[in-house]
């Protein structure tokens, strides 16, 4: 993927870095998600440029993009993916997110149904305690989070100021089963992310549900085991279905938040028949 044209997009003054397999092929957007970067993406990128004109771009504050600069709310990374589709004339692409990026994506398409054909979420950053917790701890669990999310800010600090011998050791000790690919991509991604936008996320609690229940395009929820540290749980997968019809859910087994890695081919099967669907 890193041979592949790379260029930039100002989106609302913002400079965005961009790579782009290109080709008479319908569109596939991939947005990626908190301190990782496009380059993230190389692996499945690879896969799906056989039948798809891929683009995936840095967001704002990470990779080679621009600096937030402050600017890093949910509607900045909302005009960030609309400004790439519109900046550079996709037409009703697939998008594919991550995390954060998946969440993105169904603000996005709430928005404006017309952005895009269909919609792939891995583990998107919807966290919220689980309902049937006291008030006590419910508050209690959302404090845990709270000091969580300080505490992967300050191991990104440390990491920054770190040596890349060290994140290597970092990633592969939390991360034994990916590929060493993956490793070292998802390593590189954390040196290029601002601190500052810790401020802005992860969101100790997320809102998700009034987006989506306005999706209207076919939507592929993919999970993983929150036992093995993903985010979605059953009961938020089978609400989500039941919220609205044009999602279907899928869970894959022994991959944490980030299946695609922790799982790659399981991700795939599930994935790349459902994306192929959308390409006619």
């Amino acid at each position: 993927m890193k041979d592949w044209a790379q260029n930039r997009l100002s989106v609302d003054g913002v400079s965005l870095r961009y790579f782009r397999s290109g080709g008479e092929k319908p569109p596939l957007v991939l947005v990626h998600g908190f301190t990782d970067n496009a380059l993230y993406y190389s692996r499945l990128a690879m896969l799906l440029a056989d039948t798809w004109d891929v683009v995936a771009y840095d967001c704002r504050g990470h990779g080679a993009s621009d600096r937030a600069n402050g600017h890093f709310e949910h509607e900045d990374r909302v005009a960030d993916l609309v400004g790439v589709v519109r900046g550079l004339g996709l037409e009703r692409p697939v998008l594919i997110g991550h995390s954060m990026g998946a969440a993105t994506i169904v603000r996005a398409v709430a928005e404006d149904e017309s952005i895009s054909r269909g919609i792939v979420l891995e583990d998107p950053a919807w966290w919220e305690p689980p309902t049937n917790l006291s008030a006590d701890d419910r508050a209690t669990m959302m404090q845990q989070r709270s000091a969580r999310n300080s505490a992967w800010h300050d191991s990104m600090v440390t990491l920054q100021a770190g040596t890349w011998e060290e994140a290597l050791v970092w990633r592969r000790s939390d991360s034994p089963l990916w590929d060493e690919e993956d490793i070292e991509l998802s390593a590189a991604s954390r040196f290029e992310v601002e601190l500052d936008l810790f401020q802005f996320f992860p969101s100790v609690r997320s809102d998700y549900r009034s987006f989506v229940a306005k999706t209207r395009c076919p939507s592929l929820l993919v999970c993983g085991d929150p036992q093995c540290g993903a985010i979605i749980t059953e009961a938020q997968a089978r609400e989500v279905v039941e919220l609205n019809a044009h999602f279907q859910s899928v869970r894959i087994e022994g991959a944490g938040h980030a299946i695609r890695y922790d799982q790659f081919a399981a991700f795939n099967a599930a994935v790349l028949p459902f994306v192929e669907l959308l390409s006619v």
